[in-house]
This record gives structure tokens, C-alpha cells and sequence, in this order.
């Protein structure tokens, strides 16, 4: 393209960080349009800096490119909308960071004479080194993942040199597929990001550079809003599966440390019978807790303390989970139960 402005209008909506980012890389190839929902002074300074027009959403909704750059849990009511004023050969892109959803919103919301594609852009403003004022950014090694969904071939393979010619590795993938491998390379750093940060591990006089590599994930992790964090992980269907698969992981390689310090086969059975004695008091005194808590909501709403058909659907999952006879999951449960009025 060689910085040629193509004639189109292109129309963001949501003016967040990565909103200003893609108006900023994207005003040299059409006329900029954004909707924001609200019209701070801050906004509209940083859409002066960039040279995009604030407008109106249906006008924004109705360009040439529409690029949808809302929360994730924000989404799906924006297809719907968007839905309303598409234009016929127009294509409605989205920049959620899972892809299984948003796409199923678009397949379902958005017409047929529309044209409709996923996208994940594997960056942000920081990790791009977005420099607002100076209106540069840094996209080499970066890369970007697109679903696509109902788009001509020539012109997704005019998107395609576009984003080659800002220096995105492309990657054409499945929805599905981008959110398996997401999972791991996104939700699950995240999580670990998040998780090292309220452990407040943090820099040390006495260092590895392998520990120096670890804290790194803290600029990747650390700097996003919370929504987007739990959007990644409520919103990939893969996610808990694989953060389960790392708990795991975690209660191998302990045992293996208990393992190796013990003397016996025996002590160690000891050892983690002991230690599995102390998770279920913690987590035993975990439902307590929350079952206190559940006794306060009850009372404000004028609701009965004891709950017999959810003490029956609670009993009836833990047989059918659990490896033990019946007779002991119930009776189990009933001192559970019994336990847990008392702090109600």
C-alpha cells in the first residue's frame, strides 16, 4: 500500500486503549469514525491528536470496516446493535481476545449481505510500545490471528497485506482453534501474572535471571483492567480446563518434593495423608465462611435458612462424583450441613 489512503470509511467502536491504538495505526488507509459511549475531554483530545471524528453510532456502524473494540462482556449487545445499521458488502470485525462467541454473535446477529470476520490482534498498547503524542508504535514480531467468516477472498487477502505491510505475522485459524491455544498463551499467563502479583513476589537483592525472566510477566499481565482479565477466562470455554490442568500439575510436584524427603514409602503416605487432613479443615472452613455469608443474604431477603431440595441436589452430584459409597457421602454431608446452620 505505501501509506495510500484507501477510500473507505472505517468505524471503531469503543474508544479504550486498544481503540485509539487501531484508529492511530489505521487512519493512513481511510477516514477514521469512532463511537465512544461517553465524550470525556480526554477523549476527545485523544481523537484530536489521532485526527478521528467522534460520531454517532449509527453513522459509525454504517462504514465501510466496522471494528468492534468493546469489552468482551460488552460484545454480543454491540453485534446486535451494529446489526441494525450494516451496510450491504460492508465487514464487521471483532477484536475480542477469545474468538468461539463473538463469532457465533456475528454468524447469528449480523445479515448475510454483510460480510463478518474474528480477529484477534495479539498485542496491546503496551506491548506495542504505543506512544500516544508522538503517534508511534512498534507492530515487528507482533502477531495477529484471523477467523474468517464471510468475507470475499480478495479482500481478505487485501487485509492480509495491509497487516503484513505494518509488520503482523498473520495467522488464519479456526475459532476454536484460536481459543484452545489462547487459552494456554493467554488466560493461563494471565492468571499466573495476576497470581505471582497478590503473592507479592516481586524483585529481590539476591536473583537468577531466570527470576528476572519471571517477573517480565508482570508488564504483560498486570497492566490491563481486571474486566479484561475476567473475560478472557469466563469467555474461553477452554480456560478452566486448562487452569485445572496447571492445579494439577502444582499437587504432582509437590508430591514429588514430599516424595523425595521422606524416608519410607510409608512416611510419605503419612505425610500426605497429614497434608491432605489440613486442606480439607481449610476448605471445611472455607464453606463455613461462605455459608455464613449466604445466612446474612437469607435474612435480608426474609428467605428460609435450611434448603432441603439444594441439600438433596448437593448430596445427589457428590455420589455421582465421588468414589464412595452413598451412605457415607450422606452422612457426610448431613454433619456438613448441620455444622454449617449453626454459624448461619
Amino acid at each position: 500500500m505505501q501509506n495510500k489512503k484507501l477510500n473507505i470509511q472505517i468505524g471503531i467502536i469503543g474508544f479504550g486503549r486498544f481503540g485509539i491504538l487501531a484508529a492511530s495505526i489505521l487512519k493512513k488507509f481511510g477516514e477514521i469514525k469512532v463511537y465512544h459511549y461517553k465524550k470525556s475531554a480526554e477523549i476527545l483530545k485523544n481523537a484530536k491528536i489521532i485526527g478521528a471524528e467522534l460520531s454517532d453510532f449509527k453513522t459509525v456502524a454504517s462504514s465501510d470496516i466496522v471494528i468492534i473494540a468493546t469489552p468482551i462482556s460488552k460484545t454480543k449487545e454491540i453485534i446486535k446493535k451494529v446489526a441494525k445499521y450494516a451496510k450491504d458488502g460492508a465487514l464487521i470485525i471483532d477484536v475480542c481476545s477469545v474468538k468461539v462467541y463473538p463469532c457465533q454473535w456475528l454468524k447469528k446477529y449480523i445479515p448475510k449481505t454483510v460480510g463478518i470476520m474474528g480477529t484477534h490482534p495479539m498485542f496491546g498498547a503496551i506491548t506495542a510500545n504505543f506512544d500516544l503524542k508522538k503517534q508511534k508504535w512498534d507492530l515487528e514480531n507482533k502477531q495477529i490471528v484471523l477467523c474468517p467468516l464471510r468475507i470475499k477472498q480478495r479482500n481478505l487477502q487485501k487485509i492480509k497485506n495491509i497487516l503484513t505491510e505494518l509488520g503482523l505475522g498473520v495467522i488464519e485459524t479456526s475459532p476454536e482453534n484460536h481459543d484452545k491455544q489462547n487459552a494456554i498463551t493467554l488466560s493461563l499467563v494471565h492468571f499466573l501474572g495476576r497470581s505471582l502479583w497478590q503473592s507479592r513476589i516481586k524483585e529481590q537483592e539476591i536473583y537468577t535471571p531466570g527470576f528476572l525472566d519471571l517477573l517480565k510477566i508482570y508488564r504483560h499481565t498486570t497492566g490491563d483492567s481486571w474486566e479484561l482479565f475476567y473475560d478472557m477466562n469466563n469467555y474461553n470455554p477452554y480456560a478452566k480446563k486448562i487452569r485445572e490442568k496447571f492445579f494439577g500439575g502444582c499437587d504432582f510436584v509437590e508430591e514429588k518434593i514430599e516424595k523425595s524427603k521422606s524416608e519410607s514409602e510409608f512416611d510419605f503416605c503419612r505425610k500426605m495423608i497429614d497434608k491432605t487432613d489440613d486442606k480439607i479443615m481449610e476448605f471445611l472452613s472455607k464453606r463455613f465462611e461462605y455459608a455464613k455469608l449466604i445466612g446474612k443474604i437469607k435474612k435480608q431477603k426474609e428467605l428460609p435458612i435450611v434448603d432441603r431440595k439444594r441439600e438433596q441436589e448437593i448430596i445427589k452430584q457428590k455420589i455421582n462424583q465421588m468414589k464412595l459409597s452413598g451412605d457415607f457421602v450422606r452422612k457426610l454431608f448431613r454433619l456438613i450441613f448441620n455444622e454449617a446452620y449453626k454459624s448461619e
